[in-house]
């Protein structure tokens, strides 16, 4: 029974790596766009703060939910847990801000 999990797992690990190496054949079979107008040149952005932006909103709206479900059954304790998960979060979006993430280029 565990090996039908492990197979489960190589298969979805084959295809995201099969998925990956085709992607990477059409980005060396693409033609330069040295010649294209600016609109299409590829953007310079800052990947990793695009990234802690994403990921600071995204986990504190998918833990918020179910906390918010049973906020009465966990108490102080549970109030002061989200707390301290949201004043973590909140120093991401600050380091973020910080950075200049929030500026439109």
């Amino acid at each position: 029974m565990i090996l039908s999990h492990y197979a489960v797992v190589g298969m979805v690990t084959l295809m995201v790596f099969g998925v990956a190496c085709i992607g990477a054949a059409f980005f060396r079979i693409a033609p330069d766009r040295v010649d294209a107008p600016r609109g299409w040149m590829p953007y310079t952005i800052g990947f990793p703060i695009y990234a802690l932006i994403f990921i600071s909103f995204d986990m504190e709206m998918i833990f918020m939910y179910p906390w918010a479900v049973v906020f009465i059954k966990q108490g102080l304790k549970g109030f002061l847990d989200m707390l301290v998960f949201i004043c973590i979060l909140s120093a991401g979006i600050a380091y973020a801000w910080g950075m200049e993430g929030f500026k439109w280029e």
